[in-house]
């Protein structure tokens, strides 16, 4: 695991800011969740810690040494995307293996992680399979266990859960949470979907604009929204009242 922090980072495309001076931290093992509207920048956010994009000014860093100009491949972060990504001419157990093969891991420690993350996230009896032959939850899967197989620091997740079904969607955000609680690893989760989020997260980063209008736990964000932009985004409609004030495990 590794804190997170974000100094005053700022990123421009053009004429157009897509992170305006944001200045956040993510303590050890916590799930923070960046929401907003398409366009807020959470998405850059994301892209910025996992060294896809270079901020034009602030830094970002893991504990107390600054990776800002670190490549992504020597950043040890773990990427699941909405797309999950996987290669279609490897099996199920082959994806999981990737990462770890290609940081040059021995295979008998390589196979000691498949078996351990396909048992953890109850996918060991698809190890042989295509994964275009799989459901939607079961890519998810399989996309979470590949990006947990480098043991990564920080586990950054983006709109992991796109496309999929509502009543899909409402089971696999609840065992995701509770992997990340029993991994106590450090993550971002980013979605537009602010229910979503709160269901899934410790803390919740509201972005409007390229800013950020609000940081704070579930709860918080909900009764005490800090701007008029929070106040709207986060409606009641979108979130379940009984969850918020249950306590995380």
């Amino acid at each position: 695991m590794a804190r997170v922090t974000l100094d005053s980072v700022t990123k421009a495309y053009g004429d157009t800011t897509a992170i305006d001076d944001v200045s956040a931290a993510v303590p050890d093992g916590e799930t923070l969740g960046v929401v907003g509207p398409s366009g807020c920048g959470k998405t850059t956010t994301l892209r910025t810690v996992a060294g896809f994009e270079t901020p034009d000014a602030g830094g970002v860093y893991f504990d107390d040494g600054e990776v800002t100009h670190v490549p992504p491949e020597n950043r040890n972060v773990g990427l699941v995307f909405q797309s999950y990504a996987l290669f279609e001419h490897m099996t199920v157990a082959e994806n999981v293996a990737f990462g770890p093969r290609m940081h040059g891991v021995e295979q008998e420690e390589r196979q000691r992680r498949v078996d351990e993350l396909l048992e953890l996230l109850d996918i060991a009896e698809l190890r042989d399979r295509d994964p275009a032959s799989l459901s939607g939850g079961q890519q998810q899967r399989v996309g979470v266990a590949r990006a947990l197989a480098i043991e990564p620091e920080i586990l950054l997740l983006d709109e992991p859960m796109t496309g999929l079904d509502a009543k899909l969607k409402t089971r696999l955000r609840s065992e995701l949470r509770d992997l990340l609680d029993r991994l106590d690893v450090t993550a971002l989760y980013v979605t537009h979907d602010q229910a979503e989020a709160m269901a899934m997260c410790d803390r919740i980063a509201v972005m409007n604009g390229g800013a950020l209008e609000q940081v704070g736990p579930p709860a918080e964000v909900y009764h005490e929204p800090a701007t008029e932009f929070v106040a709207e985004f986060v409606s009641v409609d979108a979130v379940d009242l009984d969850f918020l004030e249950a306590p995380r495990a």
